[in-house]
């Protein structure tokens, strides 16, 4: 395996382990250097019906972060059949963040870009992308009314 694609999958497995450990259902699809037709994101964790996808880039240092046309279309369909939230996240040595794919910029060639600013203040980190997730968790009329019954 070359040293970027294990480095990219030493990141995957490292994210997979932190939702899971957060009480995600996760699944790991990696597709990069495959014969995959259909372009799917690298992580998709589940929470009581909250579905969030993230498709990981992982770079070396700061700068912008670019996702192909093909890979980005895909992974919007996937989003978009799935009912789930599209994330970008990017991981540098100093930070991970998560970046709604509604915040990247297209760029004149079809492709998709993060820049530095974007990633920086509209990015979540790993504990704001928890809080995203709770905040979309509802409590069911059952359990509310359950809740109830024992006050």
């Amino acid at each position: 395996m070359n040293p970027r694609k294990r480095k990219g999958t030493s990141v995957e497995l490292s994210l997979f382990k932190k939702l899971r450990d957060k009480g995600f259902a996760v699944t790991r699809t990696p597709a990069s250097g495959s014969k995959r037709k259909d372009p799917i994101p690298d992580i998709i964790a589940m929470k009581k019906g909250v579905i969030i996808l993230i498709e990981l880039k992982s770079r070396s240092r700061e700068g912008k972060v670019y996702v192909s046309k093909e890979q980005a279309e895909g992974a919007k369909v996937f989003a978009d059949k799935s009912g789930g939230y599209l994330f970008l996240g990017i991981k540098t040595p100093s930070m991970l963040k998560f970046l709604h794919f509604s915040k990247l910029r297209l760029t004149k060639g079809g492709n998709y870009v993060a820049d530095e600013y974007t990633v920086d203040k509209e990015g979540l980190s790993f504990e704001d992308l928890l809080r995203f997730v709770d905040g979309k968790l509802g409590v069911s009329l059952d359990e509310f009314l359950m809740n109830e019954n024992e006050t």
